[in-house]
């Protein structure tokens, strides 16, 4: 140790520089992937163990309109769970191949039993998750003064997401969660940044709502579940 002392003692100050370089660098690689990764920490369990989940749709029982909606969550639904890890997922490309939209945008597979039982049969799955959006609002607010101006346009969405048993219909996690999206525009008297509300804002809120929610529910599902089995 006191060699190292010795040894940092001399070096000069470009190189002392790149050292503290480094390490911050390292310092935030290290940082930004326990971040990403935090998620996976409930997954640490076998493959073998991992039960299959089919995304049964998704519904829209806000006030917005939008076509395709309910593929767009699913999907992002969909890329969160095979992300996460925790169980083995049926493609969403597959489901709108076996199944028609009408079905995936009410999430009717699951709420009728025959149908539930059939949609089981076909995909051999295991559990079936759904979701909704059950909150979706554009608030736009403006100052305006004799120096400068500017526009803020706040894009909230909240989701609920239910997790069922593919074969006796029982309902075993369920979670909510909201988000949202701020776009500012700002300009002075003579003008500035203009813009209106971007749909981007809609995918970014949804697709950060939808992870908050399905981290809930694979949490709750662990601790009441899964580890009563244990």
């Amino acid at each position: 140790m006191k060699n190292n002392i010795q040894f940092l003692k001399i070096l000069p100050p470009a190189l002392w520089c790149l050292l503290l370089l480094t390490a911050c660098a390292t310092t935030e690689r290290t940082s930004n992937r326990l971040s990403a990764d935090a998620p996976a920490i409930i997954a640490a369990q076998p493959a073998s163990a991992k039960k299959l989940v089919a995304v049964a749709g998704f519904e829209n029982r806000s006030t917005f309109m939008a076509d395709k909606l309910w593929d767009t969550c699913s999907q992002l639904l969909s890329t969160r769970l095979i992300g996460m890890g925790y169980f083995r997922v049926v493609e969403w490309e597959r489901m709108k191949q076996l199944f028609d939209w009408d079905a995936l945008s009410t999430s009717s597979l699951v709420k009728m039993p025959e149908q539930r039982t059939q949609a089981r049969q076909i995909l051999l799955c295991e559990y079936f998750l759904t979701g909704a959006i059950t909150f979706f609002d554009v608030h736009q607010t403006a100052e305006v003064s004799a120096f400068s101006r500017s526009k803020v346009l706040d894009t909230t969405v909240r989701v609920d997401l239910l997790l069922q048993d593919a074969m006796t219909g029982e309902y075993l996690a369920a979670s909510t969660a909201e988000a949202m999206e701020t776009k500012e525009y700002k300009g002075g008297p003579m003008g500035g940044e203009t813009g209106s509300w971007d749909s981007r804002s809609a995918d970014r809120a949804l697709d950060s709502a939808i992870q908050k929610a399905l981290v809930a529910l694979v949490t709750q599902y662990e601790n009441q579940v899964a580890g009563g089995l244990k």
